[in-house]
């Protein structure tokens, strides 16, 4: 049976004389994929558990994805079947169950049960015998049953993605079962369709979503159009006891429909009703911290979301001077929409210490964009890193215009090799290069990787169209270097340096390689002997000497080195380097860099 443009299995208006709402995104790509009439077995997967639009006579609702199956997408099948382990099996209309248990009471006539009565087995083992008779019930007499559709729900708990040595004899069986469903040419030729309905779809058994009979239907987050209309849906103003918006918030719809980039409806939801009842007005600060609580929420705590900080710019970075240029240049074609020429990732690199995660964060400022954090997100549970990965990308996507920031970037993204993981890493890895890769997000995210290592990241990564642009963070390169950063840190810190400390500072620290952290500690030292003295923060000279003197770097010196040569290794071009390795021989330093990871013990 084919579908009208943008509707589904024959759905018509739920009302005479009203237009349905149209479908967009996922549920238009599902109508157009059921036309095709070559598949009968779909795999939805990804944003499952947030509200969908459910028209009504007179006016829009939202509910759960159940109620939007059933109301909008299959409205006038003659049998709509949903099954989980929980509850087993259910009807979309009490209609359809009166029809379901009159065929099954002739079904027991025939196989000398009495399931009309006990009701259908609960078992998907079970069951499943008994669903495909129904099927055949539909092939033999389609004027009668016109559309059948099974949605099953959390089919991970039946054909789970594990090894097929640990498998059970049930989870095999399942399995087959639906192959078999997929395969058969007269389910979908007869319009029967199986829609099995799951969160992550890595959890599911490999072996289903390899098969060609298998389509994949992907969720995403809501984007700014569904939020803006779920926001003018009304139900915020009921909530309100139908006072206007601006009585509650400092944001008009479209306002708050674009800072809420990133949620859900679900979520929006939460928040709003949270402030509402609350007799909380809807105000900035609000928006942001609730925001960022749900993101973090919603990818489990593997995230850190971080909203621009006003007034901070790239001015507040000691040293690095070339990095800033390079990064000013992004942050101009950034807040000037010059978006199809940005890069799509920037690496990072640099020994421990350098500031590169708070250079990191004054760029993001600079650009006026949030930060996406990602951490290590891998869990010993089968499936488990998959489905966080599926958010934490998922989110991405949504927030676009964003900044991804990866530290530990090796770690995080590891490589192709599964070191006896079941695949789970080269899957990861798999799915950030495609992601990362993808050039239609191509100035909506700008992803950065951080890492001391940068030669243990995979070199697929490091590739043109990913991270193809390298900008090495250094430590102090000479005294004006030291005095600079001495000074900026002093500033934070809220301490005085004399003209005699910073004399001291240029004369017995300029030639030492510093990093921001180093200076950090010993002005943290120096300011501690002077609230000892009781001095409060009148920080003396003898005070910072004495700090100079018993400050010890506990960092093996080999591997600092081994750090900074492979930043400069890394690096995509020679305006980032300092000057004494602008004109290194490159053979030297990679057998300089070969010997220092052989002392170091590094692979």
């Amino acid at each position: 049976m084919t579908i009208p443009t943008g509707e589904i299995s024959k759905p018509v208006p739920v009302t005479a004389g009203k237009s349905r709402l149209p479908l967009r995104g996922w549920a238009l790509e599902l109508a157009r994929r059921w036309n095709a009439g070559t598949y009968s077995l779909f795999v939805l997967h990804g944003n499952i558990f947030d509200l969908f639009p459910v028209q009504h006579s007179t006016a829009t609702s939202y509910g759960p994805l159940k109620s939007f199956l059933t109301r909008r997408l299959f409205a006038e099948r003659e049998c709509l079947l949903f099954y989980d382990i929980g509850d087993g099996l259910s009807f979309g209309s009490a209609e359809m169950q009166k029809r379901f248990f009159e065929w099954l009471e002739i079904y027991d006539e025939v196989e000398d049960t009495a399931f009309h009565q006990s009701g259908p087995p609960r078992d998907f083992i079970q069951l499943a015998p008994l669903l495909r008779r129904f099927f055949l019930k539909v092939a033999e007499d389609p004027r009668d049953w016109k559309g059948v559709t099974l949605v099953v729900d959390f089919p991970e708990k039946l054909i789970p993605a594990t090894e097929e040595s640990n498998a059970s004899i049930e989870e095999r069986m399942n399995l087959v079962t639906f192959l078999k469903w997929a395969a058969a040419p007269e389910m979908a030729r007869l319009d029967v369709g199986i829609i099995l309905v799951t969160e992550s779809a890595a959890k599911l058994h490999a072996d289903l979503l390899q098969n060609p009979h298998v389509a994949q239907v992907r969720i995403d987050l809501p984007d700014a159009e569904d939020r803006q209309r779920f926001l003018q849906s009304g139900w915020a103003g009921d909530m309100a006891n139908g006072r206007p918006m601006k009585d509650w918030s400092d944001f008009t719809v479209e306002e708050l429909a674009v800072r809420t980039a990133g949620l859900n409806l679900l979520r929006i939801q939460h928040f709003m009703a949270e402030a509402i009842r609350n007799e909380a007005r809807i105000t900035g600060e609000h928006v942001a911290a609730s925001k960022k609580r749900l993101i973090e929420e919603y990818c489990q705590g593997l995230v850190r979301f971080k909203d621009p900080r006003p007034g901070v710019t790239l001015d507040r970075v000691a040293t690095h001077a070339a990095a800033k240029v390079k990064l000013r240049e992004l942050a101009w074609l950034i807040k000037n929409n010059k978006g199809d020429v940005l890069e799509r990732g920037i690496l990072v690199p640099g020994r421990v210490g350098v500031g590169k995660s708070f250079l990191i964060d004054c760029f993001a400022s600079e650009c006026g964009l949030p930060v996406m954090e990602i951490g290590e997100f891998r869990s010993k549970w089968v499936g488990d890193t998959e489905r966080q990965q599926m958010r934490v990308l998922m989110t991405v996507r949504a927030l676009g215009p964003v900044i991804v920031v990866v530290d530990e970037a090796d770690a995080v993204f590891g490589n192709r090799d599964s070191d006896g993981d079941s695949g789970v890493s080269g899957r990861v890895f798999a799915a950030f290069a495609a992601h990362i890769g993808d050039s239609t997000l191509r100035g909506r995210e700008v992803w950065v990787a951080m890492t001391s290592r940068p030669d243990l990241l995979a070199i697929d990564m490091k590739r043109q169209g990913r991270f193809g642009l390298c900008v090495p963070l250094f430590p102090s390169q000479g005294p004006d270097d030291v005095v600079e950063l001495f000074s900026v840190v002093a500033r934070v810190k809220k301490i005085t340096l004399s003209e005699t400390i910073i004399a001291y500072i240029r004369e017995q620290l300029g030639t030492r390689p510093l990093t921001g952290s180093d200076i950090e500690a010993i002005l943290i030292r120096a300011k501690e002997r002077a609230v000892l003295a009781l001095r409060d923060a009148d920080v003396q000279l003898g005070d910072l000497q004495e700090a100079v003197n018993s400050f010890i770097d506990p960092l093996d010196p080999n591997l600092l080195a081994l750090q900074e040569l492979a930043a400069v290794l890394a690096c995509s071009d020679k305006r980032y380097l300092p000057k004494n390795y602008c004109d290194a021989d490159r053979a030297a330093m990679l057998e300089t860099f070969a010997g220092l990871k052989l002392r170091a013990g590094h692979r």
